[in-house]
């Protein structure tokens, strides 16, 4: 298949790297010059989770007119740069290009909805983690299935075929709306508390303090998921998020550093997301809001 990835970081190189060994027409879209060049120079070397190393030629570029309509792109830019990023890349999607967005946030689904239709927009979540240790080598950390759908279930299909055989554990769904609101909810009470107080994910539910205030993000966020008739797959969101802390105790959010690099976070696709549709239900989400308006009043302190 010919393949493009929409945000060649961390995990956009670890998908694109794969699916380049795995035999398809690969191109790495990435916003800065000097990174592209360095992915075409050197190549892309992906460390496993077990410390092997592979090294890949890759193709990358900053233009997508030089890559033109491809079969399907996969997005991996951060939420809130989605829609910039698809009009700036619409040279590779054509009339008949599939969309598909493993990202995280509870919007990213429509978003692609609205640039493709229900019938070539794909979305859902990946459990695989990876860091970029330098431009043009990603260490894996974390090798977790993929869950992904939409409406048109042939073209499903067809981006899982070339998942698996780039080595990805995937499952297709019909509708992948339940599993994006689960990851989230595992995410809504990590990401603003730990950009808030720098605390690691096994401090953040060790202290009384954070702990309360996580499980009350949680409590709110399942009632607005209620609201929307979402049924969400765990029995008890608060007890995972506190397993996935203790399993990654030394573990800094994302928010967190994303803060500490002085760059725009997610708030407004994860927590902001929540105080947005509970207006929308009529619900009062106060703790959400709190932690959204902090982290933004927090943004604001560096990026104005």
């Amino acid at each position: 298949m010919n393949i493009a990835v929409i945000g060649a970081g961390a995990l956009g190189c670890l998908f694109g790297g794969r699916l380049t060994e795995a035999g398809h027409d690969v191109h790495l879209l990435h916003y800065r010059q000097s990174y592209v060049d360095r992915l075409n120079e050197e190549g892309l070397t992906i460390e496993s989770e077990d410390g092997e190393t592979t090294d890949i030629a890759v193709e990358a570029t900053t233009d997508a007119s030089e890559v033109g309509p491809v079969d399907f792109a996969i997005v991996f830019v951060k939420s809130h740069q989605t829609e910039a990023a698809l009009a700036e890349h619409a040279a590779c999607i054509g009339p008949e290009t599939d969309l598909l967005s493993l990202q995280n946030g509870l919007r990213h689904y429509d978003r692609l909805l609205d640039v493709v239709g229900e019938d070539r927009a794909f979305a859902g979540v990946t459990y695989q983690g990876a860091v970029a240790e330098e431009p043009g080598y990603v260490r894996v950390t974390s090798s977790g299935p993929s869950t992904f759908g939409g409406t048109n279930d042939a073209g499903a299909r067809r981006i899982e075929s070339a998942l698996e055989e780039a080595g990805f554990p995937v499952e297709v769904v019909e509708d992948p709306r339940a599993y994006i609101w689960a990851k989230q909810l595992m995410s809504l009470p990590i990401k603003p508390l730990a950009a808030l107080t720098h605390l690691s994910n096994g401090e953040l539910v060790a202290t009384p303090e954070t702990r309360g205030l996580m499980e009350q993000i949680v409590a709110e966020a399942e009632t607005v998921a209620e609201s929307r008739g979402i049924d969400i797959p765990m029995d008890d969101p608060m007890e995972e998020v506190v397993t996935t802390c203790e399993e990654s105790h030394s573990h800094y959010s994302s928010m967190l550093q994303d803060v500490r690099a002085e760059r725009k976070t997610e708030i407004d696709d994860v927590n902001g997301a929540i105080v947005d549709i509970a207006d929308e239900e009529g619900i009062d989400v106060p703790v959400n809001e709190l932690a959204t308006n902090l982290v933004r009043a927090l943004e604001k302190s560096y990026l104005d």
